[in-house]
């Protein structure tokens, strides 16, 4: 454990010789991959040589999650935990080690927590309300629901409940009620009603109940035998998947537990929690209740992550999706894991930096992102989108990327091999390796810096929870990622964050039960290492007494707080709710606080200006300066000084993907040239002058475009290599007669020979091309675009040869299988669906653009 944790902390320290020098690169900044075992049908010498392939690739780690299998390797799987299973995990975690990378284990197969040692009263449970009326003197007969009858009560129009459940019989009540008018209110639970999804062998069975801790531990059992075999190495850290626990609303002893954290008796409210009486107290209970099974989930988390410290890992976890606070959830885990679904939205950035939020305020260096999931439909994401989506996620505080993914893939499995339904194929098979540890080097670069220093926030936001549980619906809402747009960006804390956002100022989120940790130092707010200049609190309704106690109490000792809107009137919750809200207004009255709606740069906090020209960042502090991660997220070029909200002696600026740096004159601000959507790291010292060679931006002549014939062959890929060709004029091979250009995915060299009189060096701009590229000039290697961009060559006077390999997506060759109707989609379970859940049909795709489509210039550099 104490290997592992000097890993973290001691992250990417830059060099004292040169401050142009790169910093070394570790694993944990390398991107990392979901790794999917698919029927965990695994030997030895594929899971070596898929690792090597792995590091050769630029790759850190693995997470090992199994899943169903394939069609017509069942012989192969091996079931979960078993010896055998064991075995080749023990193969895996001792190779990887071998390989200088790292290996993540999910506690469980597919998703959420579950499997075949789940007892029927340790699974999730539902919970169905009974809720019936009657007369006086005429016999009721009343069907329940299956299951355990928890509660069952009549109550009279005044007076005092009857309990019912010593007339309970099997699934019915049978009552003859006293005079007058009754409401029969009753709940009943059902275990097991849920079974894992995407279970591997071994792995299939009941879902466990995530409230419960005592469930957890028999869970676990299984976990502890697995692991204390001999020769068995711990895993860098045991992963939970986002909270989908679908249904789950019950936990046995609820009604005790409720007590205990809520201080009443749920049942003595049972009309008002199932949406009887006055809509205030209604509310009031069903927030007690939501807010009592989110303490409960997170137990369960702790108890979990206290289970694996124990063992000597850390944990993974993705709180999105539960029910609960987020910001609790995350903070219980090493390292918080957010994620994207489908697209990248700049409305989206909230929600990432609920995890990045929970690891800032508790002092946890890595925040990690499931990256890439449905980004597009298969075989059709772009290197581009991805460049994106990576960028975009390091805004929103993650500095842990990992792929979703690459699944487990044997030698004699025919193409495109072992898939999983719901990722970008980042594997060997899904058109995007070849060219992959260019992108591998440009994560591994920026995370470098993401992970070096520390966080840099001067706002705190408060996350105003009750607002959300206090809202009287019925049920337990989910707060996912997916349908974030209903529950949080109506609100008024999302409104506050994306303001804060859109002026330049860095800000973390803070929940009640993390704020209890804070402290004033210096007129600032402490947590984690970090320090804050100001506490937001945004316009809301219900604010426990306790977390008023202690904002005022921050204030009173220096802090700044500053509240929106009108003032909260109210305390969360039932018990006590009148004689809550005259002490909330009471200690707002004493303290004499006022809201406060300017900006907070009229408030003594300054946005970083580049913010107002598109530019997006990340912010880290050293003792000596700090660093910005700059993404150009506009669709324009932008070339302008940028003053900062720091202050700097000087400056080095970095290239991530083209790995160049250099110092930067700072005079009056520094200039940035960023096509659109490029990125750079700028590391500033606030009094040293920084030493190495200056940064050279790489200004042009006249671009000349090349001429002559292409000479194109055919060098990997399939179903079968094209004819080579020749052409005077650039386009999509796929436009080519024949469907042998149509149908093939791989790589294609472009030779061309050229006169070339200008001066040397040059820019070279390959203009369009579909989907990456390989460049040798004069056969020598000079680089690889992973998007296009232009890349700095030398030229000789005279003769020269340009050669370019271009691999496109896998796209045209998985349309024309389906064509053909080869059966390669041969997975147990859900099989191989669509970005829409429908089942994967390739068949009408039209050809992808590929190759090589140009312009191809050359421009000299003066």
């Amino acid at each position: 454990m104490k290997l592992i944790l000097i890993a973290l902390l001691g992250l990417a320290l830059p060099s004292a010789a040169d401050d142009t020098a790169w910093p070394p690169i570790t694993r944990e900044a390398k991107p990392w991959t979901r790794w999917w075992w698919l029927g965990s049908g695994v030997d030895a010498a594929n899971l070596t040589k898929q690792l090597e392939a792995f590091s050769q690739a630029g790759l850190g780690g693995v997470e090992i999650c199994p899943i169903y299998g394939a069609n017509g390797y069942e012989s192969r799987d091996l079931p979960f935990l078993s010896e055998a299973w064991t075995s080749a995990y023990a193969h895996t975690a001792k190779e990887a080690a071998r390989l200088d990378m790292g290996v993540d284990l999910t506690t469980g197969t597919g998703w959420p927590f579950g499997g075949p040692w789940v007892k029927e009263e340790e699974a999730s449970a539902g919970m169905e309300s009974v809720m019936a009326k009657a007369e006086g003197a005429k016999p009721v007969a009343l069907s329940l629901p299956k299951g355990k009858v928890e509660v069952l009560s009549a109550w009279p129009e005044q007076g005092e409940p009857l309990d019912l459940m010593p007339l309970v019989k099997g699934a019915g009540l049978e009552w003859t009620p006293p005079a007058g008018n009754w409401r029969i209110h009753g709940l009943v639970s059902r275990h097991a009603i849920q079974k894992v999804k995407r279970s591997a062998p071994g792995g299939a069975g009941r879902v466990l109940d995530p409230y419960s801790t005592r469930a957890l531990d028999a869970y676990l059992k299984p976990f502890d035998a697995a692991l204390d075999r001999t020769d068995v190495p711990e895993p860098r850290a045991h992963f939970h998947d986002s909270f989908e626990y679908y249904g789950a609303a019950w936990t046995d002893d609820l009604f005790a537990r409720f007590q205990k954290l809520r201080g009443y008796d749920l049942r003595a409210q049972l009309p008002a929690f199932q949406g009887e009486g006055d809509a205030d107290t209604v509310a009031r209970v069903r927030s007690d209740y939501r807010e009592a099974m989110s303490d409960l989930h997170r137990e369960y988390l702790a108890r979990w992550h206290d289970w694996a410290k124990a063992r000597g890992s850390l944990t993974r976890n993705q709180a999105h999706g539960s029910p609960g606070n987020l910001l609790d959830h995350y903070a219980v885990a090493d390292i918080p894991e957010t994620e994207i679904f489908r697209h990248v939205d700049e409305g989206q950035i909230p929600m990432l930096q609920f995890a990045s939020s929970a690891a800032h305020v508790t002092g946890k260096p890595l925040v990690s992102a499931e990256t890439f999931t449905w980004l597009d439909e298969h075989f059709q994401v772009t290197p581009a989108k991805l460049k994106e989506a990576a960028d975009f996620v390091w805004l929103g505080g993650v500095n842990h990327i990992l792929f979703h993914g690459i699944p487990y893939s044997p030698e004699d499995a025919a193409w495109p091999g072992w898939l999983f339904y719901a990722s970008t194929h980042m594997g060997q098979n899904g058109g995007l390796w070849k060219d992959l540890p260019a992108f591998n080097r440009y994560i591994a670069r920026c995370q470098t810096a993401l992970q070096s220093g520390k966080q840099d926030s001067e706002v705190l936001v408060y996350f105003p929870m009750h607002d959300l549980w206090q809202d009287g619906s019925k049920g337990l809402p989910l707060f996912t990622v997916h349908d974030q747009e209903k529950w949080l960006h109506r609100s008024s804390f999302y409104k506050e964050a994306t303001a804060l956002w859109k002026q330049g100022v860095p800000c973390d989120f803070v929940s009640d039960r993390i704020l209890g940790d804070a402290r004033a130092v210096d007129q600032r707010i402490q947590f984690g290492g970090g320090f804050y200049k100001m506490l937001v609190v945004p316009e809301l309704r219900y604010l426990p007494i306790e977390t008023a106690k202690r904002l005022l109490d921050l204030a009173a000792q220096g802090a700044r707080i500053v509240f929106r809107g009108s003032l909260p009137t109210e305390t969360p919750g039932y018990p006590n709710a009148a004689a809550g809200r005259a002490e909330l207004a009471e200690l707002f009255k004493n303290a004499r606080i006022m809201p406060d709606d300017r900006p907070v740069g009229e408030l003594g906090v300054r946005g970083e200006p580049m913010a107002a020209e598109d530019l997006r960042f990340v912010r880290r502090r050293y003792e000596d300066g700090w660093s910005y991660f700059i993404v150009n997220r506009s669709n324009e070029d932008f070339d302008r000084k940028v003053s900062f909200a720091t202050p700097m002696k000087s400056a080095v600026l970095f290239d991530p993907m083209r790995g160049s740096s250099g110092v930067v004159a700072t005079d009056g601000g520094v200039r940035l040239v960023l096509a659109a959507g490029e990125s750079r790291i700028l590391r500033t010292y606030r009094e040293k002058t920084a030493e190495g060679s200056p940064w050279k931006e790489l200004e042009t002549g006249a671009a000349v475009v090349l001429t002559g014939t292409w000479k194109v062959s055919f060098l990997e890929g399939g179903p079968g290599l094209p004819p080579s060709f020749e052409t005077t004029s650039l386009d999509s091979w796929t436009k080519r007669d024949g469907s042998s250009y149509q149908n093939f995915s791989g790589t294609a060299l472009y030779r061309l020979e050229f006169d070339w009189q200008g001066k040397s060096p040059a820019l070279l701009d390959l203009g369009r091309i579909c989907d990456t590229a390989r460049i040798r000039l004069n056969g020598k290697d000079a680089g690889t675009c992973w998007i296009s961009q232009p890349i700095s060559v030398e030229l000789k006077a005279g003769p020269n040869v340009l050669e370019v390999e271009v691999t496109n997506l896998a796209a045209n060759r998985i349309a024309d299988l389906d064509r053909r109707k080869v059966p390669w989609k041969a997975f147990h379970e859900i099989n191989f669906v669509n970005i829409d859940y429908k089942p994967f049909d390739a068949s009408g795709w039209a050809p992808l653009p590929s190759g090589l489509l140009g312009p191809v210039r050359l421009s000299p550099l003066k």
